[in-house]
């Protein structure tokens, strides 16, 4: 007499099974692609800031290496620089000291980068 044997369990994975993991695995990738985006935002803006300062930096030595101090007061002018117009705003004030003039300069534009420095130079 031939006795039937019991169904064995079929092994490997259910499609429920596949569907989660397939979905925890896309979180993952989702998760990864926002990293890189935030990445190559980050980066952009920190060039365009690198340049910024790179202009305040050339607009103080300009204002350090010129023999006549500048006017006290504002002034703002439009610089071009690695392809991208910058604008520049000086505030030139008179200090404790008669002889020395502080003047804080502020740069601003290409792709939002912006820099603020001061600096201390003679008034004559």
């Amino acid at each position: 007499m031939i006795v039937p044997s019991a169904p064995t369990k079929a092994s490997g994975f259910t499609l429920i099974e596949m569907l989660v993991a397939l979905s925890i695995l896309s979180l993952a990738a989702l998760a990864l692609i926002r990293l890189d985006a935030f990445a190559v935002r980050s980066a952009t803006d920190l060039s365009a800031s690198s340049v910024a300062r790179i202009v305040a930096a050339n607009d103080a030595v300009d204002l350090l290496s010129d023999p006549a101090p500048p006017a006290i007061g504002n002034a703002s002018a439009t610089i071009s620089n690695g392809g991208t117009q910058w604008q520049v705003v000086r505030q030139v004030a008179a200090t404790a000291d008669p002889s020395l003039l502080r003047i804080d300069i502020r740069v601003s534009g290409g792709a939002g980068g912006r820099a603020a420095l001061t600096i201390i130079r003679p008034a004559a």
